[in-house]
């Protein structure tokens, strides 16, 4: 199991690698380059039971499709890479009804985010949300960053981070479980338009979320900085880059590939 999990995101990553180097078409979009590769994990407190059965909720919505069910809605393709295991709870036992403090990054469209009306939206809000109901509790959703994981955790502020989150698992403060997704920070254009490859975007504008992280992405890049003509910050996160990058208002966005396999579905 552990190794099909591993060949399932070296694909899912193999696959945006080619994406890049290609410059292929992914929907209505392109991609021209990928400035970082990340993974996205779940992590919890050392010795604390919620992992035995979060993890036992995870498997039975793994084997009974649930998992699938929910990617589909937000990814064109499910590329997720959960442990399966029916009846998995049963080694475990149903514990005590409780609320489940998760931890989310509400700035991870589409894993995590706040929709208009104020609510906990994303592909990973509604994995923890059926996980929540398969063992009898509530979600409770915290805004949090993945870098304060081991703080927020440790002090008790959350029991679970997960929510668009990359995960050290090389800090052994808390446990972090294998990678279920890949993603990527991607520079991307519209298919149709005339930047298709990275010199196509030499006098173009680059629009990039105000969250440094991205930006720290384009200024490890020699190449990208040398190209565009203006980078311009946007705020709003990915929904905001792609209304701009489909208005026509910019030539190319840099994104989470989470974000623009949603836009491709």
């Amino acid at each position: 199991m552990a190794l099909k999990r591993a060949a399932a995101l070296v694909a899912a990553a193999l696959l945006m690698l080619c994406l890049a180097a290609c410059g292929t078409t992914v929907g209505s979009y392109r991609v021209l380059t990928t400035l970082a590769d990340q993974q996205f994990s779940i992590g919890y407190r050392s010795g604390d039971n919620v992992q035995q059965y979060v993890e036992a909720a995870i498997r039975e919505l793994a084997a009974d499709g649930t998992m699938h069910s929910i990617a589909l809605k937000w990814f064109a393709e499910d590329e997720t890479s959960f442990p399966s295991g029916s009846g998995a709870l049963e080694s475990v036992g149903m514990p005590e009804a409780r609320t489940l403090l998760v931890g989310v990054d509400e700035d991870a469209f589409p894993m995590s985010y706040m929709d208009e009306g104020g609510n906990w939206s994303g592909f990973d809000v509604e994995a923890a949300t059926a996980v929540c109901t398969r063992l009898g509790w509530t979600p409770k959703f915290i805004s949090i960053k993945a870098e304060n994981a081991y703080v927020e955790l440790s002090s008790g502020n959350i029991d679970v981070a997960w929510g668009g989150l990359a995960l050290s698992s090389e800090d052994g403060s808390y446990v972090v479980s294998s990678p279920y997704i890949s993603n990527s920070v991607v520079v991307v254009s519209r298919a149709g338009a005339d930047v298709r490859s990275m010199r196509g975007l030499s006098g173009a504008t680059l629009a990039v979320d105000v969250e440094q992280k991205y930006m720290d992405a384009v200024l490890a890049n020699e190449d990208l900085m040398e190209r565009p003509e203006q980078i311009k910050r946007v705020t709003g996160g990915a929904q905001a880059l792609f209304s701009s990058l489909n208005a026509g208002e910019v030539d190319a966005i840099v994104v989470y590939s989470v974000a623009l396999q949603y836009y491709a579905k």
